[in-house]
């Protein structure tokens, strides 16, 4: 065993797929994966709406994301099995219906603005993060109270949610293919 990985959720499966797709040319026979419910029932995770945003304001933060969302966009290829087996068709879900943050004080706007810049120098498209102000929100937003709102960051794409158990069950899968061992333990 070269690598030892605690815990088998969508970061230690994550983890055993990148380390042996990048590094190991698709071979994880030295990656052993210990998890201690490997049906995932009280697992957080499964628990989860799968939620993911780039709206963040750390710059290295906005990249994982992003990264992250082109790895959702492209899961039922990149976890693709070919073994003939029927359910290899991974489907994460992936629902980009954005998120959408709000700032009621000078002082939440300012960071707002500041944390946008972040992001777009971070790779977010201008097309996919919009600043809104009040009545930019009550357009696009006609139910919502904007009475006490400033600005309004919405990210109309790249942002959503996902289905954590299918990412779980494409990259569990994806892992035993290339040989990753998995251990039940604690």
């Amino acid at each position: 065993v070269d690598t030892l990985i605690i815990g088998g959720g969508p970061m230690g499966l994550s983890t055993a797929y990148h380390l042996a797709t990048q590094y190991r040319d698709n071979d994880g026979s030295d990656i052993v994966i210990v998890e201690q419910d490997p049906t995932y029932a009280r697992s957080s995770a499964t628990l989860s709406a799968g939620g993911i945003r780039q709206q963040f304001s750390l710059k290295e933060n906005v990249q994982m994301s992003l990264y992250g969302r082109d790895f959702l966009r492209n899961a039922h290829h990149l976890l693709q099995v070919d073994d003939d087996k029927e359910d290899d068709d991974v489907d994460v879900q992936f629902q980009e219906h954005g998120y959408l943050f709000l700032a009621s004080t000078p002082t939440g706007r300012e960071q707002m603005i500041q944390n946008n810049q972040v992001q777009q120098s971070a790779g977010v498209s201008k097309d996919d993060m919009h600043l809104m102000d009040p009545f930019q929100l009550k357009q696009q937003f006609p139910w919502l109270n904007t009475e006490d709102i400033v600005l309004g960051s919405y990210g109309s794409s790249g942002e959503g949610w996902f289905d954590p158990w299918a990412l779980i069950r494409g990259l569990k899968r994806k892992c035993q293919s290339m040989g990753v061992t998995f251990i039940k333990g604690s």
